[in-house]
């Protein structure tokens, strides 16, 4: 929303004007979604270690839809990834390809059959399963298919992502030569849950004793890697981590 435009010269929201439409739009999804008026907790995987299984996602979904499909269109025409004024980079997971998939303004530019319309882009960042229903979309010229659901759940972490595309995205970054070219301002949620375990407390777990903690493993253990790679590479030019 900071970087669409609808006339090439300036966004369509100031930061301002986001959290204040995201505020006010996501209490008519949220609240339909979770059924008590609130948030919905956390996200699917502190539903998952919580034991909730959300209470249905039709209604979310269209909430949700008609949102963002409100704020990019333009004279009946649906926004696409080559209408922003800066460069983006948008991760999802598609279930079609049982991989992560990156919207890029990049390749948006280079081709129509990367390049999508950024309410779907948004639906498909966001369909966190058991809160959104997953999005089936295709690229303007309907040459690339995805089924997507939320990025996070293969890309919590996706700082590395983001600088690989900088240090090889030379139509965007001409000037960019290497890390030390790289200022990285990632701002996470916070660690989700705290948790530790005993030998004696795990040894007698079955398989469904171990469904949550394996999530949340998985989850953390993908994001600390990324974390430490990203630290090792930027070595002496890195100033905290």
């Amino acid at each position: 929303m900071l970087f669409a435009t609808k006339n090439h010269s300036r966004p369509i929201f100031h930061a301002e004007d986001t959290w204040k439409f995201l505020a006010e739009q996501g209490k008519r999804f949220y609240r339909s979604s979770t059924g008590t008026g609130g948030s919905s907790g956390g996200g699917f995987l502190r539903r998952i270690f919580r034991g909730g299984s959300g209470n249905g996602t039709g209604s979310a979904t269209v909430g949700l839809e008609k949102a963002v499909k409100e704020v990019f269109t333009e004279n009946g025409r649906s926004l696409t990834l080559k209408d922003t004024l800066k460069p983006v980079l948008i991760p999802c997971y598609d279930l079609s390809s049982s991989a992560p998939f990156l919207f890029s303004r990049a390749d948006a530019l280079e081709t129509d059959s990367f390049d999508f319309r950024l309410w779907e882009v948004c639906r498909a960042t966001s369909a966190e399963p058991a809160l959104f229903e997953p999005v089936s979309m295709k690229s303007v010229d309907g040459q690339t298919r995805c089924v997507a659901v939320d990025g996070s759940l293969a890309m919590s972490n996706p700082t590395a992502a983001a600088i690989t595309h900088v240090l090889h995205n030379k139509q965007e970054f001409p000037f960019v030569r290497g890390v030390e070219d790289i200022l990285v301002l990632s701002l996470g949620t916070g660690q989700l849950l705290e948790a530790s375990y005993d030998y004696d407390q795990v040894k007698g777990w079955k398989a469904k004793d171990w469904a949550r903690p394996l999530a949340r493993i998985s989850g953390d253990g993908s994001a600390d890697l990324v974390d430490h790679a990203v630290a090792l590479a930027f070595g002496q030019s890195r100033s905290s981590n």
